[in-house]
């Protein structure tokens, strides 16, 4: 049986081309599907597969040490799969 708890979730974004680029969202509290607000503004290459990864982490303090908070999952896509898709919000399954 698998227990789920509601924690703290953090986004991390990096963007694995053409040219690397990092950055978090804020911390959602007490939520297993959290809605984040943060936006991250990229450059968009016509014709050109940019490839996005995202990781999610459970908070378990005030650390900006990634280390320091459970690894939950992560995702991969490219930015031209978000912008053609509905309203540009892509929903994914961690792995």
């Amino acid at each position: 049986m698998q227990v789920l708890f509601n924690s703290e979730r953090q986004l991390f974004f990096s963007s694995l081309s053409p040219t690397p680029k990092f950055g978090r969202t804020e911390v959602i509290e007490n939520t297993l599907n959290p809605d984040f607000v943060r936006k991250f503004v990229l450059d968009y290459f016509f014709e050109e597969k940019q490839n996005l990864r995202f990781d999610v982490y459970n908070v378990d303090s005030r650390s900006s040490n990634i280390s320091k908070h459970d690894f939950l999952g992560q995702t991969f896509c490219t930015l031209g799969e978000i912008i053609g898709s509905k309203a540009g919000r892509l929903e994914n399954n961690l792995s």
